[in-house]
């Protein structure tokens, strides 16, 4: 318990995948980074892995992580360490069954970096509602902005508007130890990760947690009502898929859906692309290109 960071952050730097970013990336600009590692790490990129029935499929603990697998806790874990190493200033968000970070590009801009749901996006600070900045734990809510010329987005996804942004360091190291107490606890995500159920192990885990970094209130607030946010959730991304068959059926070509793309995103659906709802046509291009992808993985 001493001295768990360093051990964790070892860990991390001794993954083939961290190991394979820091060789790539080696020369890269500090200021060029984000980006950089987003188009490695990003879920897209992986190469396809066979079909093997050995591999742990959890992609938040080492065993799995070590030959291959990687889900939005593991890629958290792989890109705040890599971003602490060089210097990047960032937060790690816990959300509703997810895990991603935002990092300070500048003094007004972020960038929402979610590498397993393929999105990347700068925005205004002041769009970012309770953020603090690196060193606070703050419940956020990310609001309705307009785009600046100056901002830029990759990828097509649905945005989570409503999480907890924690100081890297404790982020990352109590995240790992909640997936470490799921695991014994015998949490389905890791029904092939070979752990044994230990329901005692699992409850002394969240002791240890406790103990090296103490109460987090505005943690505990905020997971109080995960279940509600997770079913908020859950509801949402139903409502996602009918929204989309129902545009499929009614604008099939995507000329018809260039066409009706401004009354889609002027209503609830743009709320979800916030970094679109209100940009210029000319920023909506890539989202017209890529909404037939998009629309196939969201159904």
């Amino acid at each position: 318990m001493d001295d768990f960071n360093e051990i964790l952050e070892s860990a991390t730097k001794s993954l083939p995948k961290y190991q394979e970013i820091e060789k790539m990336l080696s020369c890269v600009e500090k200021q060029k980074l984000p980006y950089e590692l987003f188009k490695i790490l990003k879920k897209e990129a992986d190469v396809n892995m066979q079909n093997d029935l050995n591999i742990p499929e959890d992609g938040a603990l080492f065993e799995s992580m070590k030959q291959g697998m990687l889900e939005c806790a593991g890629r958290t874990l792989v890109a705040s360490t890599f971003f602490q190493e060089h210097s990047v200033d960032h937060v790690a968000v816990s959300a509703p069954g997810h895990s991603f970070l935002i990092i300070e590009q500048s003094e007004k801009t972020l960038i929402y970096f979610d590498v397993n749901n393929n999105l990347f996006f700068t925005f205004s600070r002041s769009a970012l509602k309770g953020y603090e900045g690196i060193s606070t734990s703050k419940e956020c809510q990310l609001k309705e902005y307009a785009p600046r010329k100056t901002d830029f987005y990759d990828g097509i996804n649905t945005t989570f508007s409503h999480f907890l942004a924690m100081p890297a360091k404790e982020a990352i190291d109590r995240q790992y130890l909640v997936n470490v107490a799921a695991a014994l606890n015998g949490n389905k995500e890791f029904s092939k990760s070979n752990i044994q159920v230990d329901k005692d192990a699992a409850e002394a885990v969240f002791q240890i947690e406790k103990e090296i970094y103490g109460e987090n209130f505005v943690a505990e607030n905020f997971y109080s009502k995960m279940d509600n946010l997770f079913e908020s959730q859950k509801l949402q991304e139903e409502n996602d898929k009918r929204v989309i068959n129902k545009i499929l059926k009614e604008h099939p070509t995507r000329d018809e859906f260039i066409n009706f793309l401004p009354t889609l995103l002027s209503g609830n659906a743009g709320n979800r692309v916030p970094y679109v709802k209100n940009a210029s046509l000319e920023q909506k291009n890539f989202l017209q290109k890529n909404f037939g992808i998009y629309c196939k993985k969201k159904i």
